[in-house]
């Protein structure tokens, strides 16, 4: 198992992401076939092994017996020698009666009664046979029979395998038949005694002699039928002792049956991996320098459809002459059994891509790039936007605005999607890292980390909120930190400069504000100020300001607006200009005059 997965990490390096897209067509087949290979690679180790195993855990004729099994084994043979005198005996009388019954109904019913006692007798014999020699005698008295209804060609290929798995589990089968044959004789003997004492109590009973002569025929018989079986369950019990005791520690079987295995089945179907990986590396070896050489199939070449249908028919041709190598060298072996095993995997593997063909139809037509997602485009899966870099068995998509933005995904999950060629101007997300947005729930905030499963926004004095990355799209960020971001500041003065607001208040603000910015450190890349009267509101006339920046300062913008407002301040100081306070104009009807009263807010209140 460590020669096949060193053969697949080597295949895999061997067919490397960058490779033509035509040569993954088969690259899914192939590795499934790898799979499939060492699946049976593993199959056929525990399958041989065990049948060695198996071999290995044969009644072994040289076991040193111990003295009490070896009394035991002789009182069973001499219960079995006395039961088949007895029965030897009550055959002989029933051919006497034979010879004297007058009616043809009489001589069917000792002619069955003969059949029976013969039967019995050479059962009787059979366990004598088989507890002496420590052999099932059965075994040589029959012949492998003809037992499959199939043609005679597939017949000819499964007998081996069949024949190998009957052998493989003889052992527990013969166990388990003979502790069913335990219980069995066990439950007739029961009923034997059962009936014995019933016919003793009978007996006992009985005034007629001819009554009490018949029942004691009948005794004999029953006690004679308990002796039989109770020699029966005997033999039974030793040869089951016999095979319990032949068992081998687990330890030493395993160590046996592996050095046997590696010096038959186990080296052929080493030999077989070895030629079918040989034959592989080398035909794709004979294509690597093929390609090194033509330059045909390098990254960032793109070749015709004849070129990647080359490559197909390659790795189709490839894949064929590999696995005709494995199968001839088990051929040459005669390891009939390791070669079933592999026909029938094939089978399987076949009539499984006949199921499958579509969904690999589909999946072929994105590896030659003839589907609705091709290379070099950008794709929408999952919400988010992405580049297909290069259309695999495991396709790559990347988004470069992403933390963390290579996914691999198996080919399979691109069937329905579609791609579209794109502007290079086009974004790939809305923010970056370092750029300061705000939501649609009101939250702004620089962007400190940004995945394709989550985005973090600092809010406020590093306390972070993250968002889900497709919450995050949902909420509609606006950037501050793309081109340039304006600072607007409304500010009111008092009515009392209403001659002067709307010329000679802002020409004067703006200049202060000129002048007052350019000893920050974001002065000198100020691109634009307006100053300009907004609007007569109910207590004040209202200025507005506006200070447009570059978006690199976009994370000092709350520091910058504080700023911007202090300046504005300063300017009323120096010029003189009155802030209003909140005012409230009450009207007297009564003597159609009006009162103004200013008071501040915590009056009002």
């Amino acid at each position: 198992m460590q020669m096949y997965r060193y053969t697949y990490t080597h295949i895999r390096e061997i067919l490397r992401p960058h490779e033509p897209a035509t040569a993954m067509i088969v690259r899914t087949m192939l590795m499934s076939f790898l799979h499939g290979v060492g699946t049976l690679f593993a199959l056929m180790i525990v399958f041989g092994f065990f049948s060695t195993a198996q071999a290995q855990n044969a009644p072994p004729s040289a076991i040193p017996a111990v003295s009490s099994e070896s009394e035991a084994e002789t009182d069973t043979l001499t219960k079995i020698i006395m039961s088949r005198q007895a029965l030897q005996e009550e055959l002989s009388a029933q051919n006497k009666v034979l010879k004297h019954a007058a009616t043809e109904d009489q001589q069917a019913a000792v002619r069955k009664k003969i059949q029976e006692l013969t039967t019995r007798i050479r059962d009787l014999d059979g366990d004598f046979e088989n507890i002496a020699t420590g052999v099932d005698a059965s075994q040589f008295s029959t012949t492998p029979t003809e037992s499959f209804d199939w043609q005679k060609e597939l017949q000819d290929l499964l007998s081996p395998i069949i024949d190998e798995l009957k052998r493989l589990t003889a052992r527990p089968r013969e166990l388990e038949k003979l502790r069913n044959q335990e219980l069995f004789y066990q439950k007739r003997i029961a009923l034997i005694e059962n009936a014995i004492k019933n016919i003793q109590n009978t007996l006992e009973d009985a005034k007629v002699d001819a009554v009490k002569k018949d029942l004691n025929r009948l005794l004999q018989s029953w006690q004679q039928r308990h002796s039989e079986f109770t020699s029966r369950l005997a033999a039974v019990q030793q040869q089951l002792l016999d095979k319990e005791q032949a068992k081998e520690p687990i330890m030493t079987s395993l160590r046996r049956a592996f050095r046997d295995f590696f010096k038959s089945r186990g080296l052929n179907l080493l030999l077989a991996f070895l030629a079918f990986l040989g034959v592989f590396l080398l035909l794709r070896y004979a294509q690597r320098a093929a390609i090194k050489k033509t330059h045909v199939g390098k990254p960032g070449h793109h070749g015709a459809f004849g070129w990647r249908l080359t490559g197909i028919i390659y790795y189709i041709l490839t894949f064929l002459f590999a696995t005709g190598a494995f199968l001839v060298v088990l051929y040459l072996s005669g390891d009939w059994v390791l070669l079933g095993l592999a026909l029938i995997f094939l089978f399987g593997v076949a009539w499984t891509g006949k199921q499958t063909l579509p969904r690999f139809w589909e999946q072929s037509k994105l590896l030659l790039n003839l589907s609705t997602v091709r290379e070099g485009e950008r794709i929408l899966y999952q919400g988010l936007p992405w580049r297909v870099l290069a259309l695999n068995v495991y396709t790559r998509l990347h988004n470069p605005e992403l933390k963390g933005g290579m996914l691999r995904l198996p080919l399979s999950e691109l069937i329905g999607l579609q791609s579209r060629p794109f502007h290079k101007d086009e974004p790939w997300f809305p923010t970056k890292e370092g750029d300061l947005v705000e939501l649609s729930d009101g939250s702004i905030g620089v962007v400190k980390l940004q995945t394709p499963d989550q985005v973090v926004i600092d809010t406020r004095c590093g306390i972070y909120k993250t968002y889900p990355t497709l919450s995050f799209l949902d909420a509609n960020p606006m950037n501050y930190s793309i081109n340039t971001f304006g600072i607007f500041v409304t500010f009111g003065l008092d009515y009392a400069h209403q001659a002067d607001i709307v010329r000679t208040i802002p020409e004067t603000l703006h200049a202060f504000l000129s002048r007052a910015l350019l000893r920050e450190e974001y002065g000198a890349d100020l691109l634009d100020l307006i100053v300009q009267f907004k609007e007569a509101s109910a207590s004040s006339l209202d200025l507005l300001v506006l200070a447009k920046f570059p978006g690199k300062y976009a994370a000092k913008y709350f520091a910058m607006s504080r700023a911007l407002q202090g300046i504005i301040v300063e300017a009323c100081n120096t010029y003189d200009w009155g802030i209003p306070f909140m005012q409230i104009t009450l009207h007297q009807a009564d003597t159609k005059t009006t009162r103004r009263n200013t008071v501040d807010d915590s009056a009002g209140r």
